[in-house]
């Protein structure tokens, strides 16, 4: 695989960002589903409170459901932690591996910079040897 450091780490970079990229993905499924689930309950709530006699028909069905609802939103609340430090890992990981390879690219730079010098002081030095 040709290519210099930098160039490497550069493409390392676009793959890191991606898994960041996925894992946001992910966490903000998770807060959509956690929303969908807290506005289902909130509704159930009204539901049970309501003097409607359909309701009062259902409430065991409603408290089922809540319950159920319930168990889903603290196994969401959980998953989201686990990718709330997901995304950060993945986020720092990227930012580690752009600064390297900013630095490598610099430390390329700066070798190229000294390779042409070197370059040019040895053509001055083969020109005033032979004039």
């Amino acid at each position: 695989m040709a290519g210099s450091r930098a160039e490497k780490l550069e493409r390392l970079v676009r793959v890191q960002r991606q898994l960041e990229r996925m894992a946001e993905t992910l966490l903000s499924q998770t807060l959509r589903e956690q929303v969908s689930v807290d506005d289902t309950r909130s509704a159930l709530v009204d539901a049970v409170g309501s003097f409607d006699p359909v309701h009062a028909a259902m409430s065991r069905n409603y408290a089922q459901r809540f319950q159920r609802l319930s168990a889903k939103s603290q196994q969401l609340e959980g998953m989201k932690t686990v990718q709330e430090k997901r995304v950060l890992t993945e986020k720092t990981k990227a930012d580690r591996l752009a600064d390297q390879a900013a630095a490598a690219a610099s430390n390329e730079e700066r070798t190229a910079a000294d390779e042409a010098l070197l370059d040019l002081l040895e053509a001055s030095l083969r020109h005033r040897a032979s004039g």
